[in-house]
Order: structure tokens, then sequence, then C-alpha cells
């Protein structure tokens, strides 16, 4: 691919949106931290985390596909210099997403009660609802700061897309941790009052995040209206953009629907499952706390690296599948596949090796035994949860789909009739093998037709990817070998514990990469070295 600005470029483009998601997930991380130790409890960490799973859910289903919609028709329109477009385009998306994510809130509202007795079993539902119900509120304002970010993100403004996920972020945490800790320890009131505060911390960053972003579009937006004002061509009419956005927004609605089914059922028939095969209540909390809360946080970090890329590509990949550029597009998509591949998985097995030493320097757990051992588990699927979006955003940014629908709603099905009898039989560890199964699947359909029809160069992809495994497995016997001379993370007070954790964890970072620099892993992901790659990076800044 030819060199290109810095500004336009594929690979710094999805490494610049990756890094405001990484940076917004790392806070999201942080704060969990003094989050669950207000907290102090694995069943109100399970409340947070369950009911954060069925927001997600819900806004995918409702808001999901029209961000990447708005993201492709403003790169589309500015392609074609049809600045008044871009304006109605502008305004129809936010309206749009507002009515979409007013009617998602009263979804939320209306299935509170019931989706809380699910959870809760035979305790009292009470809590729960009422966490629902504050949580559903942002169902409305997440929506239309979506709509300003799908709109500049088209507009290859990555930098802004990255600080509005940042800022969002941060007056979240300081919103949350501030309230929590007044009604907790200012105020003495019961520990339920900070979980009240951290559900409804959501729509307050939303807020803030719409009031930053709209100062962005103010100072940006007037170059973009003085091309309206001078253009002398017809626009399109609303009812053309609004049909055109709802075509091309259904296909991303469709695979949000199925591609994240996993929220919706970890969170409703995982419960079912679990009771079923046996646990007591009180592993039933620290299961769905380690699943819902703690898991889906540091699982999130490899993951965010898929809508960082995926945001970056659609641009991309929709120029040069107007142009008809079967290279480019082939070139475009082994770099992303490669790259998340170097990363995610690495990423991935840290928080496997380290399970036990999080929970001991980082979070509460009632059993910390049973808990590490589900953060293991989930690892796995944090990788596959990693690399499969991605796919879908290239399936899908290519015109395919019809195939990835199909095979959507195959491993949605998958996972569905399996994961009740799984989780019975094996405990938690089935609910991540139903996953796994439907995930593996999906994979290497999607792979194998990328190949014929883009030559992907799946060969030289697994061929990277066994360099990886090598790697992995030595880092692997490298942290074990730290813990037996002293570099162990689960012992000591927390924060003796913390420094060696950080200590084996950077040394064993290091092992990693200078094998995979010594394997040009990184010289055929970015034609150059590792070092060479953040040389330039710094002789830039």
């Amino acid at each position: 691919m030819k060199k290109k600005n810095l500004k336009n470029s594929l690979l710094m483009g999805g490494l610049i949106g990756t890094a405001g998601m990484f940076i917004a997930k790392m806070i999201g991380l942080l704060y969990s931290i003094p989050l669950s130790s207000i907290l102090g409890s694995d069943v109100l960490m399970s409340y947070y985390g369950t009911a954060y799973r069925v927001y997600s859910y819900i806004l995918n289903v409702f808001t999901a596909g029209i961000p990447f919609a708005i993201c492709t028709m403003v790169a589309k329109y500015t392609a074609l210099d049809d600045n008044r477009s871009l304006l109605k385009i502008r305004k129809l998306s936010r309206t749009l997403l507002g009515i979409f994510g007013f009617f998602g809130m009263l979804l939320l509202m209306a299935l509170s009660y019931p989706l809380a007795k699910n959870v809760c079993g035979s305790d009292d539902p009470g809590v729960m609802t009422l966490v629902f119900i504050l949580l559903s509120l942002a169902l409305f304002f997440v929506p239309i700061l979506s709509a300003y970010r799908g709109f500049w993100q088209g507009r290859k403004e990555m930098v802004e897309y990255a600080v509005s996920q940042s800022f969002e972020q941060i007056f979240r945490v300081g919103f949350l941790l501030s309230a929590a800790y007044i009604f907790v320890y200012t105020f003495g009131m019961e520990r339920t009052y900070a979980l009240y505060a951290a559900v409804l911390s959501t729509s307050v960053a939303a807020i803030a995040g719409i009031i930053q972003i709209m100062y962005f579009d103010k100072v940006h937006l007037p170059p973009i209206k003085q091309g309206a004002d001078q253009q002398t061509f017809r626009s399109m009419k609303n009812k053309e953009l609004v049909r055109e956005l709802l075509i091309l927004a259904g296909p991303y609605l469709l695979t949000s629907m199925i591609g994240y089914i996993d929220d919706i059922l970890n969170s409703t028939l995982l419960p079912i499952g679990l009771r079923m095969h046996g646990y007591s209540s009180s592993e039933n909390s620290v299961i769905l706390s380690a699943f819902n809360y703690v898991g889906t946080k540091l699982c999130s970090i490899p993951q965010v690296l898929s809508p960082g890329f995926a945001a970056a590509l659609i641009p991309y990949i929709t120029e040069a599948v107007t142009a008809h550029d079967r290279k480019k597009i082939s070139s475009m998509m082994t770099e992303c596949i490669g790259i998340i591949f170097f990363i995610g998985i690495f990423l991935s097995a840290v928080i496997a090796i380290y399970s036990r030493e999080i929970f001991t320097v980082l979070f509460y757990t009632g059993n910390i035994d049973l808990a590490s051992s589900v953060i293991r588990w989930m690892a796995i699927e944090g990788f596959l949860g990693t690399i499969c979006p991605i796919i879908s955003s290239l399936m899908l940014a290519a015109g395919l789909r019809k195939s990835i629908l199909k095979r959507q709603v195959i491993t949605a099905v998958i996972k569905s009739i399996l994961i009740v009898p799984l989780t019975m039989l094996l405990g938690f560890k089935g609910a991540i093998l139903s996953s796994m199964i439907g995930s593996l699947y999906f994979f290497a359909a999607n792979m194998i037709e990328l190949e014929v029809r883009f030559d992907i160069y799946l060969k030289k992809l697994m061929i990277n990817f066994a360099k990886i495994t090598v790697a992995l497995l030595v880092s692997y016997g490298a942290a074990v070998g730290l813990r037996m001379i002293g570099l162990d993370g689960t012992q000591g007070s927390k924060m003796i514990a913390f420094v060696k954790l950080c200590g084996n964890g950077m040394i064993t970072m290091l092992v990693y990469f200078g094998l995979t620099e010594l394997l040009r892993v990184p010289h055929a992901l970015f034609h150059r070295s590792l070092l060479s790659v953040i040389a330039g990076k710094l002789k830039r800044n």
C-alpha cells in the first residue's frame, strides 16, 4: 500500500482509534478497582456487571448499525464533495438515533423487573430492578453522542474520535467514584447507593460527552457549511438519505443483534444453568461477578482492538470497494487481522497467566480460587471476542452481508442451545465452551471465504500465528520461572504483591516482544522492526 499522510493512514488511524478506546477501557478497569472495594460485595458487583451486559446488548440492538452507516455515508459524500448532503446526514442521524434511543430506554424500563427476577432467583429483586431503571436513562443520551462520533469518524477525524471516548470515560469515572465515596464514607449510607451512583454515571458522562463534541463540531463545521453555500449541484433529498441510512444500517444492526448475543445470554441463561449445576447462592454471586464485572472489564482490553480498527477501516474499505480496488482491500484486511493477532492474543494470555494475582492485588472477591478460575477460562473467550468482531466488520464493509448474517445466526443458535445444558453438566466452564464452539466455527468459515474472495494470504497469517504461539509459550515459562524466584504477585502485602506483579509482567512482556522481533513477526505486519515503529513515533513526537 502506498505511503500516505499520517492522518490518512489506515494503520495509524486504527492505532489512534484503538488508543482512544484503550485509554477509555484502561480508565474503566482502573476505576473498577476502587469501586469493587466500595461495593465490598460479590452480590452488588454481579448486579452491576449483569446490568451493564443487558444495557450493552439493548444499546447495540437499537443503535449499533447506525453510527457505522453514518460513517460510511459521510465518507461517501465527502468523496463526492456533496457538503449539503453531509449537513443533512448530520441532522438526520442525531434525530434518528435520539428516537431509537428513547424506545430502547422504554424497553429496558419495561423489562427491568422480569430481568431482575431472573438474575436474583429467590432473592429480593428490588435493588436490581432499580439498577436497570437508572441505567436505562443512558440509552437515550449515549446514541445521540454516537451520532456525533459517527459523523466525524466518517470525516477521518480519528483524534477527536479518541479524545471524545477518553473524555467521556474520565468524566464518568470522576462522577462515579466521587458520588459513591460520598454516599458510603461521608454520609454513611448503604453500599447499594454506591451501586446506584455507578449506573447513573453513564448518563451523566454521556451528557458531558455531548457538550464536548458539540464544541468540536462548532469549531470544525464552518468549512463544510461554507462548501454547502458554494455548492452548485443538487444535494440528496432527506427521504433518499434516510432510506440509504437504514439500508446501510440494517446489516450492521442485524449482525450486532446476533453477534453480541453473548451479553444477553450470559445475563439471563447463565444464572439458570449455574443454579441447575448445584452451585450455592454465594458461589453463583462469585461466578456472576467474575463473569459480568471483573471478567468483562479485563477481556474488554484486548477486545478494544476490534472497534478501534473497524472505526478506521470503514471509510477506507468504502473507498476501495467504490473504486473496485481488490488489491487495496486485500492489503488492508491482511494488515488489520495480523495486528490484532499480534497484540490481542498476548493481552488475552496475560489475563489468563495473572488471573490469581489480579484478584489478590486489585479486586474484591469472597472466593479467590473460584473467581480466578473463571477469569482464566474467560481469557480464551476474550481473544475470540477480539478477532470475531473485526472479521464481521471486514465482511460487512466488503459487501458480504448474507454470508456474515447466516454464520452469525448459526453461531448464536449454537450458543443458545448449548449454554444451559453445558453449564448444568460442567459448571461455568460449560458456558465458555458453548461460546468457543460457535466462535471457532464463525472464525474458520469467514476466514476461508475472505481468502477465496480477496486473497488475504491465510497461509502467511497462519505462519505468523505459529510464531506468536511459540513466543507465548516461552513467555508463560518465563512468568512461571519468575514466580519461582520470588516475583510472585500473590505473596506479601497488596503493595508488595503489586510491585512483584508489575516486575513479573514487564519482564514477561519483554520476552514476548523480544522473541517475536527475533522471529520477524513485526516485519511481516509493519514492514519494519518493532523498534523502528516505536523510534519513528518518538521522532515524530
